[in-house]
């Protein structure tokens, strides 16, 4: 996927299409986020058309899964969003590394997944934008998940 591949009324297409959502992000998540490590929420209207982007940065590598460190980024916008009812989300991971999805991908999927469901949050999707691209995790693999990006 890629940015270039936007048309000029881009924002006006909702981001419920996972190859439109993820050049989005490939827009969004530029490649000093992507070396950093950083995770990206990309606001949606309630149709999912894009609203804003907040970029969260992430603490360097250590003792905290994936999970825990979803869902302290997540804490805050979680309580934003719910300010704003009807409020839609796309989520994106972005890492260095190769393009291919990791454990830890999925983790992060995972994790994103049952945040937003929890919450009330409808999750458009969740990526990984890496050096080498956007691309979406493999799909959960524990039982009573919805797949990564399915409308909750």
């Amino acid at each position: 996927m890629s940015f270039q591949q936007l048309t000029i009324d881009w924002p006006d297409q909702p981001l419920t299409d996972p190859a439109h959502a993820a050049n989005v992000v490939d827009l969004m998540v530029d490649i000093g986020d992507r070396y950093r490590g950083t995770f990206t929420v990309l606001l949606c209207h309630s149709d999912g058309r894009y609203r804003s982007t907040v970029i969260v940065e992430l603490p360097p590598p250590g003792q905290d899964s994936p999970a825990k460190l979803c869902e302290t980024a997540l804490g805050p916008i979680v309580e934003a969003v719910r300010t704003a009812p009807g409020t839609a989300v796309v989520l994106a991971l972005g890492r260095s590394g190769p393009e291919g999805s990791t454990d830890a991908d999925d983790q992060w999927a995972a994790a994103a997944t049952e945040t937003c469901a929890a919450a009330g949050i409808r999750l458009l999707g969740f990526y990984i934008a890496t050096r080498d691209g956007v691309h979406q995790p493999r799909r959960c693999a524990e039982p009573g998940l919805p797949p990564v990006g399915a409308l909750t």
